[in-house]
């Protein structure tokens, strides 16, 4: 197994982040990027299903673990013009 030092587009996870109540919210589903919000940086995560896409926005201050369901290779990019920004 190699060591795993980012998250990849494209792979799947289930991320457990904290809510206002005293359940947490479990999210599984494909990384689809990462988004700013102001100052917060964010992962966008579909979650919708083969049918439909569910998009959900998790706060990283939120996360409180992520399990690596299946792991894609991340292709070498260093294109940064396509980034998203939400203010």
């Amino acid at each position: 197994m190699t060591m795993m030092t980012h998250l990849t587009k494209g792979s799947k996870y289930r991320i457990a982040s904290a809510s206002s109540t005293e359940e947490n919210i479990i999210s599984e589903g494909i990384l689809e990027g990462f988004l700013t919000m102001g100052e917060e940086s964010a992962i966008l995560l579909n979650i919708g299903n083969n049918k439909t896409d569910k998009l959900r926005i998790i706060p990283v201050s939120t996360i409180l673990y992520i399990d690596v369901i299946v792991q894609n290779e991340e292709k070498e990019n260093n294109d940064k013009g396509n980034l998203n920004y939400i203010s």
